[in-house]
């Protein structure tokens, strides 16, 4: 005998759903019996009027596909009050994006439907790098985000970008300014296997088939404990290699 079932799939954007929950036709009970969300039986407290659908609580990352179904008794149904918040919901608009050689970064952004994260990134060593990623704040009216990154010496180019609720990266802006700073040396002693930079800064160790084996951020790396060959480290604004023995 098939089951009676309200069905939803969309993406997980943070938000729980609200199900407004009928009295059983017979008067014995409530309409909506059990929830599953991806296939799981939910501990969600059903028996009542009104009830949360508990997404938040299902280590669901964001962006990622979410499936629920409402398993109700016949001749009647559960109504769900905001079925959006796993929806694809149009785009936000970004405001504003600035940045300035302080490090200071800012956005603002208007008509988050849902708080998919940003990400933050920096085209440095050849390459975009992810610096920061920050929760969207959802909503309708604007949102401002301020945050701080690590300039490097010369032109620093940024990009924003945007978790979709397809769980797609999207480019939101491009923005760019030049840093006066000190230029940042290596140096390897290859007797202690270590690596000293002249000033404090991000750094990255890549092996001869591009995985990265180490990062962090400091004045000096120790290397005892990587395999001999030949290594690039990535700090700065710059890329240098050297031979461990």
């Amino acid at each position: 005998m098939a089951q009676n079932a309200v069905e939803l799939s969309g993406s997980f954007q943070g938000e729980n759903l609200l199900v407004v929950n009928e009295t059983n036709p017979d008067g014995v009970g409530f309409c909506c019996y059990q929830v599953r969300v991806n296939g799981r039986l939910t501990a969600d407290q059903v028996n009542s009027h009104a009830f949360e659908v508990d997404l938040r609580g299902q280590g669901i990352p964001l962006g990622k596909g979410v499936a629920v179904k409402l398993m109700h008794r016949p001749g009647c149904a559960p109504r769900v009050l905001n079925p959006e918040v796993i929806l694809p919901s149009p785009d936000f608009e970004l405001v504003a994006f600035e940045a300035w050689p302080t490090g200071e970064v800012a956005w603002t952004s208007e008509g988050e439907k849902g708080r998919m994260p940003f990400v933050l990134q920096q085209f440095k060593w050849g390459k975009w790098v992810d610096v920061l990623r920050v929760d969207g704040q959802g909503g309708d009216g604007q949102r401002e985000y301020t945050v701080r990154i690590e300039p490097v010496r010369g032109e620093n180019l940024l990009r924003l970008m945007h978790l979709a609720p397809d769980g797609t990266l999207a480019i939101k802006g491009e923005v760019s300014f030049v840093a006066d700073l000190p230029v940042v040396d290596f140096d390897y002693d290859p007797k202690t296997a270590v690596i000293r930079f002249s000033e404090p800064t991000h750094f990255e160790i890549v092996d001869a088939y591009g995985t990265i084996v180490m990062s962090g951020r400091g004045d000096n790396a120790v290397l005892r404990y990587l395999a001999r060959g030949e290594y690039f480290v990535n700090f700065g604004a710059r890329s240098e290699t050297f031979k461990k023995r």
